[in-house]
């Protein structure tokens, strides 16, 4: 019954999404709807992301009293995509409005002023950890407000995807 509840509710956030996406900006949905699935590809990634971290942690070995920090290699024993800080889905729904006072830099060290350029540098740091994924990922973000890509983040941050 709970997953029927998960899957209910995933289904009313993503018509939610095209609502606001449709009311809140002048795109069309041929412009829109690839963006839309990379987010929920992220957001997906994040959880499977979460649940290997889980399994790794629990075998993890201490040094000093401190448990080994999880790496990349972790990940590809477990057949599963690793994703740095920044590529991580709580990462982005979590950041504040003003992205431009952050100091946040891309991959390359340039300045991230806005969310849609984040979100990208996210899509390009998820390439970067599996060759199949190289040059597929979205990453037009920029086509959207601040205020929409942040609605939307939230919309996708939904206990379904777990």
């Amino acid at each position: 019954m709970a997953n029927n509840v998960n899957v209910k509710k995933l289904e009313a956030d993503l018509w939610e999404s095209a609502d606001l996406l449709r009311a809140g900006s002048k795109l069309t949905s041929n412009q829109y709807c690839m963006p839309v699935l990379g987010l929920i590809f992220l957001r997906y990634a994040y959880s499977r992301f979460k649940l290997v971290e889980q399994e790794i942690l629990k075998d993890r070995p201490m040094r000093g009293g401190r448990v080994l920090p999880v790496e990349q290699s972790d990940f590809a024993e477990k057949s599963a995509l690793f994703l740095p800080k920044e590529a991580q889905y709580n990462y982005l729904v979590n950041l504040p409005a003003n992205i431009s006072e952050q100091g946040l830099t891309g991959i390359e060290g340039n300045p991230l002023n806005s969310l849609g350029e984040v979100v990208n540098n996210a899509m390009e740091l998820v390439e970067q950890q599996s060759e199949q994924l190289q040059g597929v990922l979205p990453k037009d973000y920029t086509i959207f407000s601040d205020e929409l890509l942040g609605e939307l983040l939230r919309i996708f941050n939904n206990d379904a995807f777990e």
